[in-house]
């Protein structure tokens, strides 16, 4: 009989921690959502409800938004006034007392209106429908989207008063005294690097430089001589104070051949800081066999692109192998062009794959660690692209949607149909060899217009018309 008094008061020793009064004040609903983490460190830590009950709540209490009780943490979150905050203060086995805030899911951003190439690389599901149409969603985690990036289109010109170019885009040189853009190409290319609505990079500065002429064709000479400004441009900009990320040169064109003076002027302007994105051909041929694909993939540091579908198959008129970096949209791809601020037309190739690209190298340009090396660029895009599943490449992709730690797209369908356009492109112009122009002659690297002037551009602009009236372009 004499040990039960010791037994009852070791009991009542051992539940003491766990005990508590009554509240001081009785709780007063209102104030700002707190979260309560429990401190699970301390000797004998409270349960949940101990500690509600301490500021006379329970966990049906209107003011108690959420409970947390799992084997990592326990908690609460609640309305609470300055006395129940207080007197949390005081107690030592709580070890969060903090307001709520609130949370985005991770800055992701989504933009209606968009051609279905801007969904492709903003996402890593499939993308179906029709490929001339305008009801697809481009998907961007950061808003600048380009801005204070400068993007150098060495093509046919730009026409800048195109309204998706918001007066961003200028011309800086051509060839032949004529800075207007007679073929279109050059247009179609920016509107895709950094266009509103139709472009990637749709905040970037916009820079023509005319290599080619009004029927897509030119001299390498002139090519090497457009460089030489882009990298004379580029410097400027550097030193100018202005705002300024990085350039990014696009070359949506190609020789027959090998072009010794095009690839070391490429190289010297990926030296200087400019990042290169180059087409890789439409010839379904191996890519290492002209300029300036030659300088991309395992042969070059410049990135160069192949053209697929919307079902995420190589366009049978891309050329491939090890020269090739990655793929992109570049079948039946919407973009702006020349005659009207508001004409578009449809073209397809590598060269509408390559801008895809061009934008995404601007976007990613906000990191200024990769907006200063061109080659930790290069592996930023190939990190970040999706594994096909066929012939082992890569699909562009922003980094907004790849599936971290996996990055596999695979479809099993393919269709001939959707390379009508390319089947038909004008052929580059046939090789020859050094003359009084100096160089060989080279050629843009786009499809088929998809129709005479003013035929599709035509009916394209009608469907344009009303998403121009929906943004407010006018």
């Amino acid at each position: 009989m004499h040990y039960v008094p010791q037994i009852l008061t070791s009991l009542c020793i051992l539940s003491w921690h766990q005990v508590h009064a009554a509240p001081v004040k009785a709780h007063s609903s209102g104030g700002a959502e707190h979260i309560v983490f429990i401190n699970k460190d301390h000797p004998i830590p409270p349960r949940v409800e101990d500690v509600l009950e301490r500021l006379a709540l329970n966990d049906k209490h209107p003011d108690v938004r959420r409970v947390f009780n799992n084997s990592q943490f326990q908690g609460f979150a609640a309305s609470m006034q300055s006395h129940c905050l207080d007197s949390l203060g005081k107690m030592a086995d709580i070890s969060i007392v903090e307001p709520a805030t609130t949370v985005a899911s991770a800055g992701m951003n989504v933009r209606p209106n968009a051609p279905w190439g801007l969904q492709r690389i903003s996402t890593s599901s499939t993308v179906r429908g029709n490929d001339k149409s305008l009801d697809y969603t481009y998907s961007f985690s950061n808003q600048q989207l380009g801005g204070g990036a400068d993007i150098y289109i060495v093509d046919t010109g730009i026409y800048t008063a195109n309204n998706i170019f918001g007066g961003r885009a200028k011309m800086l040189w051509t060839f032949d005294g004529d800075m207007t853009d007679n073929d279109g190409h050059g247009t179609h290319v920016a509107g895709t690097a950094g266009g509103s609505i139709l472009g990637v990079a749709s905040n970037a500065n916009i820079f023509g430089i005319k290599a080619l002429d009004s029927d897509g064709g030119g001299w390498s000479s002139d090519v090497v001589a457009g460089i030489d400004q882009v990298i004379k441009y580029h410097d400027q900009r550097k030193s100018s104070g202005q705002p300024f990320l990085g350039s990014v040169m696009s070359m949506s064109l190609a020789s027959t051949g090998e072009v010794g003076a095009m690839n070391s002027a490429i190289q010297a302007a990926i030296a200087a800081g400019v990042h290169t994105v180059v087409a890789a051909g439409n010839e379904g041929d191996d890519a290492c066999d002209a300029s300036p694909a030659s300088n991309g993939g395992l042969n070059g540091p410049a990135i160069t692109v192949g053209a697929v579908d919307m079902d995420t198959h190589r366009a049978d008129f891309s050329n491939y192998g090890q020269c090739v970096d990655l793929y992109a949209p570049g079948v039946s791809i919407i973009s702006s062009w020349i005659g009207g601020p508001n004409m578009i037309n449809t073209l397809s190739g590598t060269s509408m794959a390559t801008p895809h690209v061009t934008g995404i190298v601007a976007y990613a340009m906000a990191n200024k660690t990769l907006a200063a090396d061109p080659q930790l660029m290069k592996e930023w895009v190939r990190m970040t692209a999706l594994y096909m599943g066929e012939d082992g490449v890569l699909l562009a992709n922003n980094g907004v949607q790849a599936d971290e730690g996996q990055g596999l797209v695979g479809f099993d369908r393919m269709t001939a149909a959707a390379f009508e356009d390319a089947r038909d492109e004008r052929p580059v112009r046939s090789k020859k060899k050094w003359s009084k122009k100096g160089g060989r002659k080279v050629g843009r690297k786009g499809g088929r217009k998809g129709g005479k002037k003013g035929g599709v551009a035509k009916r394209m602009s009608e469907v344009w018309d009303s998403v121009v009236e929906s943004v407010g372009l006018y």
